[in-house]
């Protein structure tokens, strides 16, 4: 009997067909070096956060949610570390029926102020940094599709918390191009009010979060978790 010199042959005669392809498989991953990690894009190729754009907004549409690392950065690090308190109030969801008249969106009792759930109008907000009064209906839509609310007392703002505030804003050209984006769930509304004991409000579907102090991670978590999320952990 010849001996077998080539170790592959070797190796077909001891070991089991699809065993061998197993090693084989392995030994090239290793050695072509494919343990390099690929990170997805979440720009969208639109200049700006989210595609609004950075002077002014460019007036294009992207259904990804803003980055909002760059405004709020990571802490930190020499400090200890506390965990992170959400301060997230949740309410249960009053579900989501159309209203057949704006009047009676004015004796439906809302478990939440601002209302987080519950009557609605087909309606969306056609200019953004609102100043006055917005029916509760059209916010219960609004906050339906995965956008959020903020309310805010620019009154009792300081100037770094109110410029990191209206950095959230979704910023666009034209009215159909804001409705656009609350029509995927991912726009930025600010509403001025003096209405409630806390400066800023945030506001999901079921889920408010009301800050006396700016807290960048705070604010972040809320952001990311909620926006372009609609109905995130609760059925209407």
């Amino acid at each position: 009997m010849k001996p077998v010199r080539n170790p592959l042959a070797l190796l077909r005669k001891i070991l089991p067909t699809s065993l061998l392809i197993m090693i084989l498989t392995t030994s090239v991953c290793l050695s072509g070096g494919m343990t390099k990690s690929v990170m997805a894009d979440s720009s969208n190729g639109q200049p700006g956060p989210g595609g609004n754009g950075g002077n002014g907004g460019t007036g294009s549409f992207s259904p990804m949610p803003p980055m909002f690392g760059s405004t709020f950065g990571g802490g930190d690090q020499s400090k200890p570390f506390k965990p992170i308190k959400s301060g997230i109030e949740r309410f249960p969801s009053l579900g989501y029926q159309e209203a057949s008249a704006p009047s009676d969106c004015a004796r439906f009792r809302y478990n939440s102020a601002p209302p987080t759930s519950g009557l609605y109008l087909r309606q969306y907000l056609d200019h953004n940094d609102i100043s006055g009064d917005v029916q509760p209906c059209v916010i219960v839509h609004v906050l339906y599709k995965g956008n959020i609310v903020i309310y805010y007392d620019p009154a009792r703002l300081d100037k770094d918390s109110l410029e990191s505030l209206k950095s959230l804003e979704t910023n666009l050209k034209t009215p159909q191009a804001l409705v656009s984006q609350e029509r995927f769930g991912y726009a930025v509304i600010l509403v001025q009010s003096h209405s409630y004991q806390a400066p800023v409000v945030f506001s999901a579907w079921c889920r408010l979060l009301p800050i006396s102090k700016w807290d960048t991670i705070v604010v972040n978590r809320f952001m990311s978790t909620y926006l372009g999320n609609p109905r995130k952990g609760t059925n209407p």
